[in-house]
């Protein structure tokens, strides 16, 4: 079979190592570490700010800095937390499975540390998303109010589940370079004859499209394999013992988490939608959250 050539791809401009360069001066990436658990955090603290702080969890191969974006959804005078997810940066997680509670004990030792108090507000974005639906499981009574945007975690998809969940699908993704190359010429090649759907080939190749990006694809899997959350009959007694707390946004033409995945939250919270793909952290969207009409 004659695959096509492979197209050639920018390098992502951003990266969990890069920090934006409109990051406010006050903003300086820490890490904390216990035990076997380090995580690289930052924190905003506004002008006349309390010590309670916010937590705001980012999305997959992206700085912890996009979440400042979150900031209107904040109480008066709260600080932001903003760790970065296992895998990313200096997070650890990479080449091994986290164990969630192991990640969440860290993460309020970390919040000791800084001699800050937790409001109660979590808030995720996207692969975030997951994780916060997921903590919140585990430990719904540490929250008042959890808001996804995004979020990842709902919908399992086949490939998903196949990689992440079988050990024939682990081994396939420590695949050599020479394989990975194959596969985005055979997807080039799907996508060509029409059998594979533009988008899902262009989500297909953010991921495939370098070593580098393979490589934190896979430690990112592999170490939150165990960060997903419960069925959705699971999440509706959660949410009727705490009342109030769930609340998730979705964008209407998002390609990356549809916004069908919203029915998995049928009778748990409350969905909305809002006029955007998947960058519900853009300015106008944000307000738009914090302010509904």
């Amino acid at each position: 079979m004659n695959l096509p050539t492979a197209p050639t791809f920018e390098p992502m401009p951003l990266t969990p190592d890069s920090v934006p360069a409109s990051t406010p001066a006050g903003v300086v990436r820490k890490v904390h570490k216990q035990g076997e658990v380090s995580i690289e955090y930052a924190l905003w603290q506004p002008d006349g700010s309390t010590r309670h702080c916010a937590i705001a969890l980012h999305g997959f191969s992206r700085p912890l800095e996009d979440m400042l974006a979150v900031r209107p959804l904040l109480p008066k005078g709260a600080c932001l937390l903003m760790p970065h997810l296992p895998a990313h940066g200096r997070s650890s997680g990479h080449h091994r499975p986290l164990d969630t509670a192991a990640w969440a004990k860290t993460l309020w030792a970390l919040i000791q540390s800084e001699g800050l108090e937790f409001n109660g507000t979590l808030i995720g974005y996207s692969l975030g998303g997951r994780l916060a639906l997921t903590w919140f499981s585990l430990s719904p009574s540490a929250f008042t109010k959890v808001i996804l945007l995004a979020p990842d975690g709902l919908v399992k998809n086949p490939g998903y589940r196949f990689s992440v969940d079988t050990a024939l699908g682990r081994s396939w993704l420590h695949q050599s370079e020479r394989q990975r190359k194959m596969l985005v010429r055979l997807l080039t090649g799907l996508r060509d004859q029409r059998i594979l759907p533009e988008h899902f080939y262009q989500f297909s190749l953010f991921h495939l499209e370098s070593k580098e990006m393979w490589g934190m694809v896979v430690d990112c899997w592999i170490s939150m394999r165990k960060f997903w959350p419960p069925g959705r009959r699971q999440l509706r007694a959660l949410s009727a013992a705490h009342p109030g707390v769930l609340s998730a946004h979705f964008g209407a033409r998002d390609k990356v988490i549809k916004p069908k995945n919203a029915r998995t939250l049928g009778g748990v919270c409350p969905a909305k939608f809002h006029p955007c793909g998947h960058g519900l952290l853009r300015p106008d969207i944000i307000q738009r959250i914090a302010s509904p009409s």
